[in-house]
């Protein structure tokens, strides 16, 4: 069977562009969020909101553009393709917002200036994947996933299955997320958001912060010693139509069968990617999967206190940057962030620590019961 390697990766969060300004980003404090504010009914309320770094908001259609071909172009100039397999190369686009923020604005220009005031022209979720396959040249087939938080998770593992079956020789996947008013907005009517900053697993988190993210990655065969996918599973919970069950029975489901896809313990696991998004009811979840599922836990870290929760890009997004930790020997530390074990038996890594090889597990468990969980290998 054929191994599924990553051959190249590009990423543009709240931390900077590229993935050296990210790494650089990692080894800092997270920063406080910023504020969107937005008028709802007849107030004004101001939203925590990370945003990207060095992308202006003047032209929401040229940022969106602008933003994808930065991450795409980078993890091509690494993966070093000729171009007749950049031309083949199948496209997986995972998001939860796609293209919203673009019709968001088109629409006020619209009602500013009293034209026809339609608020989607065109709703399909596959117009960005087809804009993306035209700007690269590529003539493989295209897959678009839209599972709430777990839609790039989702379709870096089916490229890798797809890879791994010998259907397709390289992948590329593209997770994305932009500030949108339908995302922010409902995630204020749900009551979900932090009033200071995300803070997983701990005593005091209050919710989430919502974050920007674009990141893409080349897979294909490669030679041993890269990073690669080991295993997976996803499965759907339904629980209730917004949360896992909260005695953790099915994210343990989940993280069991990708360690049997793996054929690894569940001992050796070095360490574990948390989804950790900071909620009440989806840490409790999380919590008690991942105390089920291991009966020794390992080093657990959390990203979202540095990003946001970039929803449906989070997962590839987290990904690039977990594994580029790892490629740089150290696994990620939020000092004072999930440190105590009295809240819900879960610590975080609370200082960085020397770390370059081994199996890996990354969660990600979407808002509506889709829940993933993918083990990456280094030798």
């Amino acid at each position: 069977m054929i191994r599924p390697c990553f051959l190249g990766s590009g990423i543009a969060t709240h931390l900077g562009t590229g993935v050296a300004e990210n790494l650089a980003g990692l080894r800092e404090p997270p920063r406080p969020p910023q504020r969107l504010v937005r008028r709802v009914e007849d107030r004004v309320e101001s939203i925590p909101y990370q945003p990207l770094h060095g992308f202006p908001m003047e032209s929401a259609a040229a940022r969106l553009d602008d933003v994808i071909d930065t991450v795409v172009n980078e993890a091509l100039r690494e993966a070093r393709l000729r171009p007749s397999e950049q031309a083949r190369m199948a496209l997986f686009v995972g998001s939860s917002s796609f293209d919203i923020s673009v019709s968001e604005s088109r629409y006020r220009e619209e009602l500013a200036a009293g034209g026809d005031r339609l608020p989607l022209r065109s709703s399909s979720f596959g117009n960005l994947a087809e804009a993306v396959r035209k700007r690269f040249g590529l003539q493989g087939e295209d897959y678009t996933f839209n599972t709430a938080c777990t839609a790039s998770a989702n379709g870096a593992w089916y490229a890798a299955r797809l890879i791994q079956n010998g259907a397709i020789e390289h992948a590329l996947v593209l997770g994305v997320e932009l500030i949108n008013d339908l995302t922010a907005l409902g995630f204020f009517g749900l009551g979900l958001l932090s009033r200071s900053t995300m803070r997983p697993f701990d005593a005091g988190r209050d919710g989430l912060v919502l974050g920007e993210a674009c990141s893409a990655m080349v897979l294909g065969p490669g030679e041993p010693g890269r990073f690669h996918f080991r295993g997976g599973a996803n499965l759907c919970d339904t629980h209730s139509i917004v949360a896992a069950n909260t005695d953790g029975s099915t994210v343990a489901a989940v993280i069991e069968e990708a360690l049997a896809d793996a054929v690894l313990p569940a001992s050796a696991v070095a360490a574990v990617k948390a989804h950790g998004t900071a909620t009440p009811s989806n840490d409790e979840a999380e919590a008690a999967g991942l105390l089920r599922a291991f009966p020794t836990l390992p080093p657990v870290c959390a990203l979202k206190p540095f990003i946001g929760h970039t929803l449906g890009a989070c997962g590839l997004t987290e990904l690039i940057l977990f594994y580029r930790a790892i490629e740089h020997g150290f696994l990620i530390a939020t000092p004072g962030i999930g440190g105590d074990s009295r809240a819900l038996g879960v610590v975080l890594n609370q200082s960085e620590r020397e770390m370059t090889n081994g199996h890996f597990m990354l969660n990600s468990f979407g808002f509506g019961g889709n829940n993933t969980s993918l083990v990456i290998s280094r030798a």
